[in-house]
């Protein structure tokens, strides 16, 4: 009886020492919450201000599905936490300037509808890459090679030009898709199971990357998008250093890329200055007039004055919109070319203020933190190269569009992740975030193993069935025999 007793009054005092953790465990994940619900409320009184209330109020409805939805996945999953809050804060960063850039405070069903997409796409591919271990393997990556050429080539014969830029858009029903947006994904996942599947890639294996970049920088040449060349190229070298244990294969790359390009440059204005920029020959005027196109950027951004109403205005005009601000906003509203994508950042700052525009600059520098340390924290060599493609991408793309809104670099025609408008360049975006997300959590499939024979079922029922037919067979010959021994 005595024991009894005894146990009996063990039981309470266990669940009394689990009861704080649990406890405990509630306040860490709601506090975050509440200071997030402040941040939003805060965000809705500057856009109220501007007079774009009624839009934000619409936009906070997806908003808030993908803000605190996704934070309970990222908490199922185990997922880094914050790194989630500082992409959801940017987001919301992004949804404030795009609703006080609205030309009507009505509901923007447009921007609503790339929210819902971006976050379906997220979804979608982050279950995928979960899943899906083949994509490491030699077919996978094969598959994604040409995936990726077949996209290019749909640019090049279906491509067409939106706001009189470039010609990289495709047309499908009423929607315009980028496909170098998610081209850029795909180079990272391809150059992670080329060079990280194994501890120490072959020569043929980095022979295969170099010919898949060139591939990639061709076409983008031929498009003429300066900035995703750039990201693809510096994504290459990063890649190279980080994966490929021999130094000295990185240092002849870069050697033949620096006098390879230098090469091409030098050539490149001598046959503008031969030819006068002009010429009657088809493919030589194609090529000339993409000369000119990079050439003007550096050209105007030395000297934008030279052409202030021409190729120097906008950038003369982002000049005027980080003046005109202040610390908290301003009231005055500088006309910008595409302020919703290109010029989202001189707009942001001059609208909302200089400590907002240092806010976004810092939630990216804590991006590339957080990043890093999942990438340090990552056992697996693949999903190493993976978060680490993907937030170089992530971070040198945002640093390369800010840098060149307020007149450090040229100009370039990308997107600002989170902030900018673009559809296809947020559903990219939510893609890369939700693999970092996905590799963060950790227990994933093993990408260090080699996937060049990767057994799907329909192979494993090749090989069930080619055994039980060779046994079958070794069953009848073995009769045989023991029928014809009997004869005898």
């Amino acid at each position: 009886m005595a024991n009894r007793k005894s146990q009996k009054t063990a039981k309470p005092s266990n669940t009394k020492k689990k009861r704080p953790a649990r406890s405990e465990l509630r306040t860490i994940g709601f506090q975050p919450i509440v200071l997030f619900v402040l941040f939003q409320l805060v965000s809705l009184l500057i856009v109220m201000v501007s007079g774009r209330g009624t839009a934000y109020l619409y936009m906070l409805i997806p908003l808030v599905i993908i803000t605190y939805g996704g934070w309970f996945i990222v908490n199922r999953i185990g997922a880094e936490i914050t790194f989630f809050i500082n992409a959801a804060m940017l987001l919301t960063f992004g949804t404030m300037i795009q609703c006080m850039l609205l030309s009507e405070d009505n509901i923007p069903k447009s921007l609503i509808f790339i929210y819902v997409l971006a976050a379906a796409a997220g979804l979608v591919c982050g279950f995928l890459y979960r899943r899906m271990p083949v994509i490491a393997s030699a077919n996978g990556v094969a598959v994604l090679m040409i995936v990726s050429v077949v996209l290019y080539l749909a640019t090049l014969i279906l491509g067409a030009a939106v706001g009189g830029g470039v010609r990289n858009w495709i047309r499908i029903g009423g929607m315009s898709i980028q496909p170098s947006e998610f081209n850029k994904g795909i180079y990272v996942l391809v150059m992670a199971g080329l060079l990280c599947t194994k501890e120490q890639p072959g020569r043929k294996r980095i022979w295969i990357s170099i010919l898949f970049t060139l591939v990639n920088l061709g076409f983008l040449g031929i498009q003429g998008e300066f900035g995703t060349f750039l990201l693809i190229l510096c994504t290459f070298l990063a890649f190279i250093f980080l994966f490929v244990p021999d130094i000295k294969v990185f240092i002849s790359v870069f050697s033949i890329l620096a006098a390879g390009g230098a090469a091409v440059t030098a050539c490149c204005m001598a046959l503008l200055k031969v030819t006068g920029g002009t010429s009657d020959f088809g493919p030589m005027s194609f090529i000339l007039t993409q000369i000119k196109k990079i050439s003007n950027r550096f050209v105007y951004w030395l000297d934008p004055a030279s052409d202030a109403q021409g190729a120097g205005y906008q950038i003369l005009q982002a000049r005027k919109a980080l003046l005109n601000s202040n610390l908290f906003g301003s009231d005055t509203t500088t006309p910008l070319s595409n302020p919703t994508n290109d010029m989202v950042f001189p707009a942001l700052t001059e609208r909302c203020g200089i400590l907002i525009a240092l806010t976004v600059c810092v939630l990216f520098g804590l991006l590339l933190v957080r990043g890093t340390r999942i990438y340090f924290r990552c056992p697996d060599r693949y999903h190493q190269a993976v978060c680490a493609g993907l937030c170089f991408q992530l971070i040198l793309q945002a640093f390369i569009i800010i840098g060149g809104s307020i007149g450090m670099f040229p100009l370039t025609g990308i997107t600002l992740p989170l902030i900018s408008r673009g559809g296809s360049s947020l559903m990219s975006t939510f893609i890369l975030l939700s693999i970092i997300l996905v590799i963060s959590a950790g227990n994933l499939w093993d990408g260090r193993r080699d996937y060049s024979h990767y057994e799907t079922k329909l192979q494993k029922a090749r090989t069930v069935h080619t055994n039980r037919v060779s046994s079958m067979r070794n069953r009848n010959r073995r009769r045989s025999g023991v029928d014809n021994v009997r004869e005898s």
